[in-house]
């Protein structure tokens, strides 16, 4: 046990949550390195240690409620406590597909990974935060998902799911307030360069990342039940 604080990313194997796991582990942050493929992250996790980080990796597929338990039971066994959850794992199935030709089975796919697995992994690690009175959940939001600022349609599935995500995101954090020392925020990283957002994007992955992990790292006092951009509130 060391004095190191804890903190899971999921979908941390590749863009944006493999750029928040190296982010974090620069600040001496121990990462657990959250992937469907352990190897994928096994070799972040080697990123990580070559910097003179310290890591690990666990394989969690969020859709898998067996397996988000076993990151529980993992969590608790090794280290006794979670100070960071960053729920970065998310899918956009249906980019730029009409709502009225949507499959509602991809949107069911959809609802599993970016709303029932980042509500399943707060209700099983928040309780944790609670006990030890102190904790930073950031959630991956989208600009796409605003609808203040919507002048488009298409995409519905994805930009719905993260709609609902950042309700959740606030619900939560006004369930949480007897707790001032558990944030729960959510993070909207822009256009960024990877497998989801494509190679026309302006953002890199170390870019996209920096919200989230000032979110992660905020101190006591922090902003709470808030959509951030660039480090800026952002109208949901």
């Amino acid at each position: 046990m060391t004095d190191r604080k804890i903190a899971l990313v999921t979908g941390a194997n590749r863009g944006i949550g493999r750029a928040i796991a190296l982010q974090l582990a620069a600040q001496d942050i121990h990462v657990i390195v959250a992937a469907r493929d352990a190897e994928a992250g096994a070799a972040v996790v080697a990123e990580i240690e070559s910097d003179g980080g310290a890591a690990e990796a666990i394989a969690l597929d969020v859709t898998d409620v067996d397996q988000c338990q076993a990151a529980l039971d993992h969590v608790t066994a090794a280290h006794g406590r979670l100070d960071i959850l960053v729920n970065n794992a998310g899918v956009a199935l249906d980019k730029w597909i009409p709502g009225l030709e949507l499959d509602l089975d991809l949107l069911r796919q959809t609802m599993e990974v970016n709303v029932y697995g980042p509500l399943r992994l707060c209700q099983l690690f928040i309780p944790m935060m609670q006990a030890q009175r102190h904790g930073r959940v950031v959630n991956l939001s989208s600009e796409l998902a605003s609808l203040e600022t919507m002048e488009m349609g298409y995409t519905v599935a994805y930009r719905s799911t993260k709609a609902a995500l950042n309700a959740i995101t606030k619900m939560l954090s006004l369930e949480l307030k007897e707790y001032p020392d558990i944030l729960v925020n959510a993070a909207a990283p822009g256009w960024v360069k990877t497998e989801l957002g494509g190679g026309d994007a302006t953002r890199t992955p170390e870019e996209g990342a920096d919200t989230p992990v000032w979110l992660a790292t905020l101190p006591a006092g922090g902003p709470n039940g808030g959509f951030f951009r660039d480090r800026e509130v952002y109208p949901w």
